[in-house]
């Protein structure tokens, strides 16, 4: 009985930890701790199982949990939204468009975009607080509201989300521009076009993997962070006129120049930048307004423009 127990508890964060990395690979649509927790009516199945067989056949005991363990992740990875259907908010699924509407009161809006292999414009001008369509019936939105925060997630589900398909998966998502917004993106491989002028940063995240991703910086209110993670990627900053910036990089192999006129390292030309230097604006350094981008990457290219 206790050798039983030993092993059921490290097989199942083994198989958690499995889910989680696949999700943050790309290779599975965008997996959360929301989701695995909706899958609780399976307790109940274990429990039964514990209590009706685990005395009498511990190991054929186990191994019937482990099963019921496997398929209850198995379905969550390959129907994300099956997740979600005891979930708190709102759920759509298996729809070629989407969005979040507003509700009274909301004043501040956290937005997540988990997306596979594909192509992504993501802009503000939203309507609602987030609008996405895609050519493809591979989207999920999720919304759930505390106090006057708003939180929206943008899933890519369905398979569309596996690399193979990524030159049929093209989406489109608007954020609205009129609240302070907390912006994080999670992409494998693709294209990744996400222009934030229209949009009022808080602070934001993009991790991507191998991957051509263009991003313009938003008109910042204070000091915002902006965090940037990244493999083998090709990676265009477009900083708008009267935005000021610092950008800094680590990581392997870089190679970081820039055609913004207004950026110099303090040593060199512009345009003749060195790996793991931090290059920034004209008046960045005087500014209260500005944006502080961060950037870790593989084997990347990175402009500035």
């Amino acid at each position: 009985m206790t050798a039983r127990r030993g092993v059921f508890w490290p097989l199942l964060l083994i198989a958690l930890g499995l889910i989680f990395l696949l999700s943050n690979l790309g290779l599975i649509a965008g997996v959360s701790w929301i989701g695995i927790l909706n899958l609780w009516p399976l307790l109940l199945v274990l429990i039964g199982l514990d209590i009706a067989f685990a005395r009498r056949w511990p190991v054929p005991t186990l191994v019937a949990e482990v099963a019921v363990i496997a398929a209850g992740l198995a379905l969550l990875a390959a129907m994300p939204s099956y997740g979600e259907v005891f979930a708190f908010g709102s759920a759509r699924t298996g729809v070629s468009a989407a969005s979040a509407p507003r509700t009274a009161g909301t004043n501040q809006l956290d937005v997540t975009i988990n997306g596979g292999a594909g192509a992504y414009h993501v802009t503000g001008g939203a309507t609602d607080l987030v609008e996405a369509s895609s050519a493809n019936p591979d989207l999920r939105v999720v919304t759930s509201e505390r106090t006057a925060r708003a939180t929206v997630r943008v899933d890519q589900v369905g398979p569309e989300h596996f690399p193979f398909a990524a030159g049929n998966v093209d989406i489109q998502v608007r954020i609205a521009s009129d609240l302070p917004t907390s912006f994080t993106m999670n992409a494998g491989a693709g294209t990744f076009d996400v222009d934030l002028t229209d949009v009022r940063v808080t602070d934001a995240r993009v991790s991507a993997g191998a991957s051509n991703t263009r991003l313009t910086l938003p008109k910042p209110t204070g000091d915002v962070p902006f965090r940037i993670n990244v493999g083998a990627s090709n990676v265009t900053i477009t900083v708008p006129d009267g935005v000021e910036a610092r950008i800094s990089t680590t990581g392997g192999i870089l190679s970081l120049r820039s055609e913004n006129a207004r950026f110099s390292d303090g040593n060199r030309a512009a345009g003749c930048l060195a790996c793991g230097t931090a290059v920034e604006s004209s008046g960045y350094g005087s500014a209260t307004d500005r944006v502080t981008v961060t950037i870790s990457a593989g084997a990347s290219s990175i402009v500035v423009r």
